[in-house]
């Protein structure tokens, strides 16, 4: 197994570990058993034992540890405190055996002491600010020696009650003597009151300060159920040894069982350092580090354990049972990659770790396979090309099911959707009764990877059976029919649902959400109220447990009470009278009615009054963008007018009671909204959205020809995300003011980005790559936009659209997607779905795009209708030249050839094509890696004849000489080059074209001409060219 990296940040969790363990145990002495026996000056190795106390087989492996007595002082210290609480607990018992009736004798409680933090067992020393107590250990009277003499002698004698009175009297005058404890703890034992014999067997291990006797007790104390009382007798025993590895186990497994999770990490990462690498510990660690979501941490100490483990064995683990043992690793490790996304490392892990157990720890040159053919079940064949098939032929070795399902969730995460289906359907053909867990993850994948159909196969295999069917798995199911547009089988399998569990709020809500998709609002309505009355049950409920909790918990004294009630009422809706209503609604109307009044009478092409016209407008668009309820936090909700009470209403505390608000008022709405009032929606302020819209945009454009383009772009963006211009007509208006601000500012990032989100709209439509190039002008920024690589891949993307629409033998139609006016197609998968995401301008082919879900408050109709949903019957040579045209810019000449080949198959006599292949075909002539550069030349003066034949002479012969003469210039053949430049220079002459007149090649002509007459000594030349053409 190759070596696994730890994390840096994380490495100092385990640095201590074997500094503590390498070389430190020299010289060290044994404690013995505790009676201070079998004690030398010899090193004893002490072996861990694992969770079911045998000796474990893999220990020998790891680095052993030493029984340490503690040191003198810490001892002494340790025996003080034990003693401080010893006489404690005898003081609370006296005074409660004086309090008891008739002089009973009382029980002791072990915790009546103020019990503080556990010891601090990551380094085993005790707890510090403790009072301490006198050393117990004194000599007894004659006359408590001859009383706890006669104790005994009654309880052999089985007289118990003169027993139990004889050791009452001997504790009530000397409390150490140990005998008197053990004695009323055996005859308790006898009276059948176990749990009162164990509470006088701690008071007597006091007494001894041995680590072993307090083991016992707390191992007795969890038997009988009694925790806390098993923590405090373990703690003891942590603190008289803190290298008693049994003790610390058992106190870290009390910690987990009483809910201490962080407390029992750290005992058992305290083990670690006496045993590091213990592999019952690891087992432990797995749940723990999940409990508390600290997986890096997790990580770190695993990745750690399994190199230390290849090191020492090599060959693989030694037995089954250890095998077992490792698997239970690797699969915890998986898992915690898999949580934080470390998916490249858990791959890592699997391959790795399952070669080391099979013992082909050697076998390295799989781990430079990109793929698991490692893995393969046996039969399967993996479609390779050459030269892979010729590197490593498939393994066909076996991978345990639970790994191989972690393996599946990597590979499906990481976008490698083959070889996770792959695994995944090895998976799904066990037994889902047996592995319900896996498969539940693996179908759980498939759906976050929009694999629905395989998803809803995996969860059909869960729900067939009694024992993994669950309402959760139906409801996934449902979600799967939706995204396949199964309309009708959804609703099935979620009526299902309701008919089984009739409160179920979450399956009423979708099916709601299924019928506003369908056109159904009468039935989604019913169902939204039956969500809210639900809701509203629910409340109430709620309400009534709080008001039966308890005083202490409840009620914070009167004051509280009386502030918490004032600030209860204050929530309320305030009702304003109606004249207060006008009076304000008024206020707000006459300003707005005043400024487009005022504009009308203003010119802003006038520079007298361009000043006042972009302070009212400014004013005006301030009003609009200030308004709250036409920039909601769904730009797709419909405005529903600014009313003045609609701000005074409560927010819901609850996004279920929001979303069915939303949506009841939505409905409602769409089946009893008059027609009057559907006209009153289009308009703000008495103004119609259309007349907004133009004052936005003329705005803008004075804006931006005034030098105010930052304002301009700020003010068409946020209106871009207005509830009011929603509609497919509107975005497309404000997205080409956009575009007509940037090409005025010459903004080429900007034109690029908007000019992406028009073609990305209108598919299938070649009149945005058009106005793209119109707007994109020369230069070398317009260059560096023009090479952009998303930008180049977008139109890959849609290059292969365009082939999946026009092949007519492709497996299935596309389907439109109303939720961006685009036609999407399911051959390609999730990478290939034509609803990518655009906004963050990143690498695709990392992230493969997602389709997003169609939501409920985003109907097909709210975005409008695409002109351009017509899907393509052929291929756009447009789209082919264009990215021929990107590929050549970027001196990427034979993909430009590649594509523009295939622009000229569709559009033989277009000239713009036939100009590109010449030019492409010249310039990967110049290239070194050019195979036949004399064939590429002729094949490109070829294609530019071609190009002078379908290029109309007569208007264009000026373009055409000087095509020609700049094709000549860059292959050296200057007197060619000359002969078309000054061909170029006559036609302007005959045409007037002077040195000063509108656009024209002549200049461009002249200036080569001067360059390639400085170079050939023709300088006279060179200056009257320079004069006449180039002078200002």
């Amino acid at each position: 197994m190759a070596s696994m990296v730890i994390d840096p940040c994380l490495a100092g969790e385990l640095q201590d570990w074997s500094e503590e363990n390498s070389g430190s145990d020299e010289g060290s002495e044994d404690s013995g058993d505790g009676e201070g026996e079998g004690q030398d000056d010899d090193q004893e190795d002490y072996v861990p034992v694992d969770i079911n106390g045998d000796e474990h087989d893999v220990s020998a492996a790891a680095t052993r540890i030493v029984h340490e007595p503690l040191a003198a002082a810490a001892l002494e210290e340790v025996q003080g405190d034990i003693a401080g609480d010893f006489e404690r607990l005898v003081n609370n018992y006296k005074q409660a055996s004086a309090n008891a009736a008739g002089g009973s004798l009382a029980v002791p409680n072990i915790f009546s002491i103020e019990e503080g933090e556990d010891c601090d067992i990551e380094d085993g020393q005790p707890r510090k600010g403790r009072r301490k107590g006198h050393r117990v250990g004194i000599e007894l009277s004659h006359q408590v020696q001859h009383m706890i003499g006669e104790a005994a002698a009654a309880y052999v004698e089985r007289d118990l009650p003169k027993s139990l009175e004889l050791c009452q009297e001997v504790i009530r005058i000397e409390p150490g003597a140990h005998s008197a404890w053990n004695t009323l703890a055996l005859v308790y034992d006898d009276l059948n009151e176990p749990e009162t014999s164990l509470k006088f067997k701690i008071m007597a291990a006091h007494l001894q300060n041995d680590s072993d006797a307090w083991s016992e007790l707390g191992r007795a104390s969890r038997d009988t159920g009694h925790l806390e009382q098993a923590l405090y007798c373990f703690r003891k025993a942590v603190t008289l040894n803190p290298r008693d590895v049994d003790a610390v186990w058992d106190r870290s497994v009390v910690l987990k069982e009483t809910g201490n999770i962080r407390a029992s990490l750290s005992g058992f990462l305290s083990i670690l350092k006496l045993a590091p690498y213990h592999l019952g510990v690891l087992l432990q660690l797995g749940p723990l580090f999940s409990e508390l979501s600290e997986f890096h941490r997790g990580i770190a100490v695993y990745v750690s354990a399994l190199n230390f483990f290849e090191q020492t064995m090599p060959d693989g683990p030694p037995n089954a049972e250890d095998s077992m043992d490792f698997r239970l690793i690797l699969i915890t490790l998986a898992d915690f990659c898999n949580t934080i996304g470390e998916h490249e490392q858990s791959i890592a892990t699997i391959r790795n770790g399952t070669r080391w157990m099979d013992g082909r720890a050697n076998q390295q040159y799989w781990a430079t396979m990109p793929d698991d053919r490692e893995f393969d079940p046996t039969g399967y064949v993996r479609t390779m090309s050459s030269n892979e098939a010729t590197s490593r032929p498939q393994g066909f070795f076996s991978l345990d099911v639970n790994l191989r399902q972690r393996l599946a969730v990597a590979r499906l995460a990481l976008g490698d959707l083959e070889e996770g289906q792959l695994h995944g359907r090895i998976v799904l053909q066990e037994d889902p009764r047996e592995y319900a867990i896996l498969f539940d993850a693996i179908a759980g994948a498939y759906f976050e990877k929009q694999l629905y159909e395989q998803a809803l196969g995996a969860y059909q295999q869960l729900a067939a059976h009694d024992e993994t069917w669950s309402l959760e798995t139906i409801m996934q199911i449902g979600g799967c029919h939706r995204h396949l547009e199964d309309t009708e089988k959804c609703i099935e399998v979620l009526k299902y649902i309701i008919e089984l569990a009739p409160d179920n709020i979450d399956a009423k809500m979708r099916l709601a959400e299924v019928y506003e998709i369908i056109n159904k609002p009468q039935d989604a309505l019913a169902l939204v109220n039956q969500v809210i009355a639900l809701r509203k049950v629910e409340k109430e409920r709620h309400a009534k447990d709080v008001d039966v909790l308890p005083e202490t918990e409840n009620q914070k004294g009167p004051g509280i009470v009386l502030l918490l009630d004032e600030k209860k009422k204050s929530k309320g809706k305030v009702k304003l009278p109606i004249e207060t209503v006008q009076a304000l609604e008024y206020a707000r109307q006459k300003p707005i009615d005043e400024g487009f009044a005022r504009i009308k009478e203003l010119d802003p092409e006038l520079s007298a009054d361009r000043a006042e016209w972009m302070k009212v407008v400014a004013d005006l668009i301030d009003v609009f963008r200030e308004t709250r309820e036409l920039f909601g936090g769904n730009r797709f909700t419909q405005f529903r007018g600014s009313v003045n009470e609609r701000r005074l209403r409560r927010l819901e505390s609850k996004d279920t009671d929001k979303t069915a608000s939303d949506m009841v008022s939505r409905l409602q709405q769409e089946i009893n909204l008059p027609r009057q009032e559907r006209d009153a929606l289009n308009q703000f302020r008495k103004h119609s959205f259309e007349e907004w819209m133009a004052l936005f945009v003329r705005y803008a454009f004075y804006a931006t020809r005034d030098g105010m383009h930052s304002m301009a772009d700020e003010v068409l963006r946020h209106i871009l995300n207005s509830n009011a211009f929603v509609t497919f007509r509107h975005q497309t208006t404000i997205r080409l003011a956009l575009l007509a601000c940037a090409t005025v500012q010459q903004d080429h990032q900007a034109i690029l980005e908007h000019s992406r989100q028009l073609i990305f709209v209108n598919q299938f439509n070649n009149n945005p790559l058009r106005l793209y190039l119109s707007c994109l002008g020369g230069g070398i920024h317009a260059i560096d936009a023009f090479i952009d690589t998303n930008f180049q891949k977008f139109l890959r993307r849609d290059i292969e659209y365009y082939k999946l629409a026009s092949d007519p033998g492709r497996k299935s139609d596309p389907t439109w997607d109303p939720a961006h006016n685009r036609w999407a197609f399911k051959e390609r998968g999730t990478r290939k779905n034509a609803t990518e995401n655009l906004g963050d301008g990143s690498d695709d082919s990392a992230h493969p795009p997602v389709k997003p879900k169609i939501k409920s408050f985003v109907p097909s109709a709210a975005v409008g209708v695409n002109p351009s949903s017509k899907k393509a019957t052929k291929e756009s040579p447009i789209l082919l030249a264009l990215y021929g045209q990107l590929s050549s810019s970027a001196k990427s000449y034979q993909s430009a050839l590649f594509y523009l080949y295939q622009a000229y198959d569709l559009q033989p006599n277009d000239p713009v094509v036939c100009l590109s292949l010449a030019v492409a075909s010249i310039s990967r002539a110049m290239q070194r890696q050019s195979d036949n550069r004399h064939h590429m030349i002729a094949q490109g003066l070829a294609f530019l004849e071609r190009y002078r034949i379908v290029r109309d002479c007569d208007e264009h012969l000026a373009e055409i000489e000087y095509n020609f003469g700049r094709v000549f210039h860059q292959l050296g053949l200057f007197s060619l080059a000359i002969k078309h430049y000054e061909r170029v220079l006559d036609e302007a002459e005959k045409e007037d074209v002077s040195h000063d007149a509108g656009p024209g090649l002549a200049k461009e002509a002249a200036y080569n001409l001067v360059l390639i007459y400085g170079t050939t000594g023709g300088s006279a030349r060179a200056r009257q060219l320079a004069r006449k053409w180039l002078s200002f």
